[in-house]
């Protein structure tokens, strides 16, 4: 016969057994809501105003959460981050670009995402994000802010032009930038129809012509298979890509190592089209607020219309003490009043669809241009190599040296022996780190 001492206890027991269960966060862990610090490190100071409003809201919602956070320059808190997951003394969330997140990930520094939220990043994220931070199977962080080239055109100089609207192809592009360059009596450049990045340290120049690259069918790094990659631009279209630069330097003469480039060039009215990120529409806003432009995607050949995509993310390390209440706040940054915090006060652009920014673009119409991308436009995310910073930055120190040799324009065995020996560099690069195949 059973007490009703017993039942009493029972009874206890079973409550107790229902609030503890009550207090495991939704992301399937069986970390409780007791009181908890968490730490968060990133590279981008610019976005705390983001982080910080989310932080304020978050433990205002959880009384018993604290977060920290730090930001560092960006190459200093990769470095930072790297040497604190090898000593185990990571933070508990982290922001990261996803090629780096990839090559930590194959270490398994890191959580994967708990079972219970694949659903929602694969309705909340286009699958070209989720493979970006997918490795064997496995997701390994939460997609953030992108980055992606653009093309910006003067409207002013468009219209003295007789140009009603942005090109979408390689040969549109070239008529335009005739039509917009001007010259001095002698001839030479004073203003730019289209300005390239020629010069300049870094991976820069390669990850500029790259879109050149995509437009003529190739890539810089093919891949071969997983976590594998071969040079896929010592072909016809690597030829047309170098070619193109040639001939706007040397033929048609739309831009000259004679004037400023990039962002300098654009903001200062000294050309009317580059290519470059959402951060030029900041950088408009403050430093040339009376000029016209426009946003169009980069545009295409017989390759397609494509650009390289550049993804930050969100990190949960496997050393955290707080995993589940980590993810649960990574997830909370995602929500769509933050996305457009993100967007209005930083001018980023973040990974999650379905976001509505209309009380931005009444304010910016600019950012609708940046993210309406037609029909069959391509997004390549950057190959996730621990190969890829020297391969591009080796070849973009052999495009410097090309560009500026007009003797290779239009001569094909020229530009090929060229390309041959930087491909050779670039799978040589590969096979070091054991990353090459055919």
């Amino acid at each position: 016969m059973v007490t009703k001492r017993i039942v009493t206890l029972l009874t206890v027991a079973m409550f107790l057994g229902v609030f503890a269960a009550s207090t495991v966060f939704a992301s399937g862990s069986s970390e409780s809501t007791g009181p908890t610090n968490l730490t968060m490190w990133t590279g981008y100071s610019e976005r705390l105003p983001v982080y910080n409003a989310a932080i304020a809201d978050y433990t205002a919602e959880h009384p018993n959460v604290k977060i920290e956070i730090s930001s560092f320059d960006l190459r200093q808190s990769e470095q930072k981050l790297q040497i604190a997951l090898a000593a185990g003394t990571a933070p508990d969330i982290s922001g990261l670009g996803f090629q780096l997140m990839q090559r930590l990930a194959a270490e398994n520094y890191f959580e994967p995402l708990p079972a219970a939220d694949v659903s929602w990043i694969n309705q909340n994220y286009d699958k070209v994000y989720v493979d970006a931070v997918t490795r064997d199977g496995k997701i390994y962080a939460i997609p953030e802010v992108q980055g992606q080239q653009l093309l910006f055109y003067n409207i002013d100089n468009y219209n003295a032009a007789g140009i009603s609207g942005p090109p979408s192809t390689l040969d549109g592009l070239m008529s335009d930038a005739q039509k917009l360059t001007k010259y001095d009596a002698n001839g030479k450049v004073t203003h730019s129809g289209i300005s390239f990045r020629l010069t300049g340290g870094g991976s820069g120049v390669a990850e500029k012509w790259e879109i050149f690259l995509f437009a003529n069918g190739g890539r810089i790094l093919e891949p071969t298979g997983p976590h594998t990659w071969k040079a896929g631009f010592d072909n016809e279209a690597g030829y047309n890509a170098v070619n193109f630069y040639l001939t706007a330097l040397y033929k048609t003469k739309v831009d000259s190592f004679d004037v400023k480039h990039d962002e300098d060039a654009f903001v200062n009215g000294i050309t009317s089209q580059f290519n470059r990120e959402t951060y030029i529409i900041g950088s408009m806003r403050s430093k040339a607020p009376n000029t016209q432009y426009g946003i169009s995607q980069v545009v295409g050949g017989p390759g397609g219309r494509a650009t390289n995509l550049n993804i930050d993310t969100f990190v949960v390390p496997a050393s955290g003490k707080s995993k589940a209440v980590a993810w649960d706040f990574a997830k909370y940054l995602e929500q769509d009043k933050y996305a457009v915090m993100m967007m209005d006060k930083v001018g980023w652009t973040v990974s999650k669809k379905g976001v509505d920014y209309s009380s931005v673009y009444a304010k910016e119409p600019h950012f609708k241009q940046a993210l309406d991308r037609p029909a069959g436009f391509k997004l390549f995310p950057s190959a996730a190599a621990v190969s890829w910073g020297e391969a591009y930055t080796g070849l973009a120190n052999g495009l410097v040296s090309a560009f500026s040799d007009p003797s290779m324009l239009d001569n094909k065995a020229k530009i090929m022996a060229f390309l041959d020996a930087q491909a050779k560099a670039v799978n040589d690069v590969l096979k070091s780190n054991n990353e090459y195949a055919q």
